[in-house]
């Protein structure tokens, strides 16, 4: 039965695809459960309708959301399967449904729905994923140049397979249904008017094959994942958040494209359509339209790797995981196509020789084909630790979740005192959050608002006024105080925008990724925090030069902070303050509070990595600063204005990602102030000319201490840089500052010799590095570590993190490159902890108390995650592992941490923002008390 399986696919000719079958389908159903309107909004109604349609009928849905790939390399097609990826196939589509069917909606017209509906999901994808329509900065083209040296072919190679492989890897995939109703009459139809030629067998055998396709991804792509994404850190780092071409971009961008597709069933109203490349006039009829539809990018039509050519060299290394088997079955019936998987007894349930090679028969059915399919997914050769439960350490525990679908709940997590009460509040943000505003600010009496739903929200909690006698709480009975972005995305006029169209501005954008980002600041120097909020997707046009905003709420004594905010700015009005209106701004995803000229005040470092200030350096990267001061008192404008200082990178390298990371330390014994900016995308070079793709860079930018001025001079950098030669470090991912750290003297790693006591240590996260640790199978082993494996079963310790510990009294204040030399050592490293999972991804989150350190791995152990503690009196020994039990597990334990800490008790924040046990991907959030 399993010869039968390889010899059906390998019979047909190499098949190519875009996102692969499995992507396409997560974000068509993000899209679907984000597809409703306000309640009693004139659109309401319709919407409703159309979203039942999509609820009635996933199987045609999901068999549209794949169908445009279906002739790729399938038997000459390929023509025809491009022209499905193109606004005129649908528009083509439309007129067909309006000509052929009339309200009330046969069962047969919703399934056409539903299909349609699936096939302008797999457009936008498509168009975003593969930088298509003169994207700069798509997901591909970040991947491609930012990793593979600008090769576009390797690219492809890893990420239209990958991506799959990474979707079976971070969930289960359960919601994709096996089976799919094809409207093969209608489609047939649409090609005709067209004037595009099918062969309607053709199409048949290729569209099965696109369903074996998803069934092996459901089956496979979890054990495959490795060998795709060891080579790829953006692969497991930002698939899902990446702004353009992520998940959750083209999920966000399919929600507002199916927005316009409802006045396309209705009415027949074209005028709003989906893509960037929509700027052409409908196509005429007859020749003209496959004439028209060939015009349209043909330098753009995707040669793509065979994604079953790669799924079928894999197959011998996952044959003996295999233990499930289903026969697929294809039958045509009234004008539709329906294929479908019927699961058989495993293996071990029938009766045959234990040492019997024979596949059981599947019939003589030549539309019957055998398939097998993966239970169970694990890797013997991961190193893994014992754990203990946080129970075990914490007496005190409150899991906060939301029931909101793929909120995000957990993306960024800050602790401030915003009432001056020395009782810290804990701010929870979830970009994606989707609820009616009655349930948020319960009490309410707006009749304009109060039926509204809104997109993104951030919860802020008192930490000491939390009932830890409940396991679980909802965060809306927790009686949090929102923010909401409905409220702050007001319109406001700046003066290039005084002379736009109002109608531009007039209403708030549905997706604004408000908590995309959070900071604590005290930005009118008043000794009262202050929260900044980003929302990294605010703006009229999510693929426009212009994308982002940061909004500052003031804290108020006994008050707390205000409900709207009291400063705002917007990338629009930071390209005019920067006299740069050509630039690509993308603000609002990396925000920092940070001291940053050490007068007391906690002043705003806005992190903008994607920024691009000329085309020939996309992504290079740049980082503007708000010095707190009080005139800020006064000011009444609302506008935040010009920064007070920007910087760029000091190489300018195009997807560098300058200003990932921003830290602030303060080094007395050399009476300066550094401000530490991390390049984790920094491309570095050897002197033999060898070239290592995300290798990544710190610099340190020298700052004048606290000054009376409201003008400081910007920070200056003098040489001091800290840089590695390996491939897929990417240091200066995560920075982090460790107060009043010491109680004890340590082992130096480099000297060899016994440190005294530090006032503080600067740690350095590269959660992607390769792990020599795991090269023998323990923690801290030093040596040098080979870089990505090329072979198709990568090395041990490929993305499982290292956190490097430093001492920056041992810097020296002299202008000097601290370029690492072959031994990869760094100048005042004191320890380095190493992960021990491959991709763990050790060290992406870092928090500290006075006498301990919490680190997280949040892709560990199949993506349940892991924390883990370590204490610097026992610096020679592990970290100290920690899980949280979870009944679906995959949750991301440890993808961010926080603490807050008062009186005697310190609270630790840990987010789980893939947590599906209380709504698929919705998140939830630990705190976890102690008393010392």
């Amino acid at each position: 039965m399993y010869g039968l399986l390889i010899a059906l696919l390998c019979t047909l000719l190499s098949c190519v695809l875009g996102c692969g079958p499995a992507v396409h389908n997560e974000v068509a159903e993000r899209a679907r459960r984000w597809f409703f309107d306000k309640q009693g909004s004139e659109q309401d109604e319709k919407i409703a309708q159309y979203r039942d349609i999509l609820d009635r009928h996933p199987e045609s849905l999901q068999a549209g959301v794949v169908f445009p790939d279906w002739g790729y390399g399938c038997m000459s097609m390929d023509e025809e399967a491009e022209a499905a990826h193109w606004t005129p196939f649908l528009e083509y589509g439309l007129d067909h449904f309006l000509a052929t069917y009339k309200r009330p909606y046969s069962q047969r017209a919703e399934q056409l729905v539903a299909f349609l509906f699936g096939i302008a999901s797999h457009q936008v994808a498509d168009e975003l994923w593969h930088s298509l329509s003169g994207l700069q900065d798509g997901f591909m083209l970040a991947l491609s140049n930012s990793t593979f040296n600008g090769e576009f072919g390797r690219a492809h190679d890893v990420l239209d397979v990958g991506g799959d492989f990474a979707m079976a890897h971070m969930d289960s995939l359960s919601y994709i249904l096996d089976k799919w109703t094809v409207p093969v009459d209608d489609v047939m139809a649409i090609y005709k008017e067209m004037g595009v030629d099918v062969s309607r067998w053709r199409m048949n055998i290729c569209i099965t094959r696109q369903f074996y396709a998803m069934e092996a991804v459901k089956r496979f792509g979890r054990g495959l994942f490795p060998s795709y994404a060891s080579r790829a850190p953006m692969l497991t780092e930002r698939l899902d958040d990446y702004y353009m071409g992520g998940l959750f971009s083209m999920a966000t961008s399919t929600s507002d494209c199916w927005f316009s597709l409802v006045d396309w069933f209705n009415d027949g109203n074209f005028t709003r359509k989906c893509l960037v490349s929509d700027n052409h006039k409908k196509a005429n009829k007859g020749s003209n339209g496959r004439k028209q539809h060939q015009a349209m990018p043909s330098n753009e039509v995707l040669h793509r790797h065979s994604f079953y050519e790669m799924l079928m060299q894999a197959m011998p290394e996952v044959r003996e995981q295999l233990e499930v088997n289903a026969t697929v079955s294809t039958h045509e019936h009234d004008g539709f196509l329906y294929l479908s998987t019927n699961r058989i007894a495993p293996e071990s349930e029938r009766r045959r020789p234990e040492s019997s090679n024979v596949r059981p028969h599947v019939g003589n059915n030549p539309k019957q084909h055998a398939f097998i399919a993966k239970a169970q997914h694990g890797n013997k050769d991961l190193h893994v630790e014992n754990c203990a439960s946080l129970e075990t350490l914490f007496p005190k525990i409150k899991q906060l979740y939301t029931t909101s679908e793929y909120s995000g709940f957990g993306t960024a997590i800050v602790t401030g005192d915003f009432s001056g009460s020395d009782k810290p509040s804990i701010a929870i943000s979830a970009p994606y959050f989707k609820g009616r505003w009655e349930l948020l600010r319960p009490g309410s009496n707006s009749t304009s608002t109060s039926k509204t739903y809104i997109a993104g929200a951030v919860f802020v909690v008192d930490a000491w006024d939390l009932q830890y006698t409940l396991s679980y709480q909802n965060i809306i009975d927790a009686e949090p105080f929102v923010l909401l972005p409905s409220e702050a995305m007001v319109k406001q006029k700046t003066a290039n925008e005084s002379n736009r169209d109002d109608k531009s501005h007039s209403s708030l954008p549905r997706y604004p990724l408000f908590g995309s980002s959070m900071a604590v600041i005290d930005f009118n120097a008043d000794g009262i925090d202050d929260l900044a909020v980003g929302s990294s997707r605010y703006g009229q046009d999510p693929t426009g030069s212009f994308l982002g905003r940061v909004d500052i709420y003031l804290g108020h004594a006994g008050a707390g902070l205000s409900s709207v905010p009291d400063f705002t700015l917007t990338a629009e009005q930071l390209a005019v303050y920067m006299d740069s209106p050509w630039s690509g701004q993308r603000i609002g995803g990396f925000l920092f509070g940070e001291d940053v000229n050490n007068d007391g005040f906690v002043d705003l470092v806005i992190g903008a990595p994607y920024n691009s200030d000329v085309p020939y350096e996309v992504h290079a990267g740049k980082l503007f600063g708000y010095i707190s001061h009080p005139s800020r008192r006064s000011d009444k404008s609302g506008l935040m204005g010009r920064p007070d200082f920007s910087l760029v990178s000091p190489q300018r390298q195009s997807f560098e990602w300058f200003g990932f990371a921003a830290k602030s330390v303060h080094v007395d014994v050399l009476n300066t102030t550094l401000l530490l900016v991390g390049a984790p995308g920094h491309k570095s070079r050897e002197p033999s000319g060898d070239k290592h793709s995300l290798s990544g860079m710190i610099y340190a930018f020298s700052v004048v201490n606290g000054t009376e001025s409201e003008t400081i001079r910007p920070p200056a950098f003098k040489g001091l840089e800290f840089a590695l030669q390996k491939d897929n470090t990417q240091l200066g991912s995560q920075i982090h500052v460790w107060q009043n750290a010491y109680v004890g003297s340590t082992l130096n790693e480099q000297t060899g010799k016994t440190s005294t006591p530090a006032p503080l240590l600067v740690l350095f996260g590269s959660p992607s590095e390769h792990s020599s640790g795991m090269d023998d199978g323990r923690w801290a082993v030093s040596g040098k570590a080979s870089g990505p494996p090329s072979e198709p079963i990568p090395e041990r310790g490929w993305q499982a993190g290292e956190v490097r510990i430093l001492d920056p009294r041992q810097w020296s204040n002299d202008t000097h490159k601290n370029n690492a030399p072959s031994d990869h050592t760094i100048a005042g490293l004191i320890s380095t902890l190493r992960g021990s999972q491959s991709p763990g991804h050790f060290g992406r989150a870092l928090t500290s108390s006075e006498s301990e350190l919490w680190i997280g791995e949040p892709l560990s152990e199949m993506e349940d995650g892991r924390v883990y503690r370590w204490a610097p009196e026992n610096s020679n020994k592990s970290p100290t592992c920690f899980f949280m039990p979870n009944a679906l597990g995959r949750a991301r334990l440890g993808q961010v941490i926080s603490s807050a800490r008062w009186g005697y008790s310190h609270t630790l924040v840990v987010a789980m923002p893939h947590d599906s046990q209380f709504s698929r991907l919705s998140g939830s959030v630990l705190l976890l008390e102690t008393a010392t």
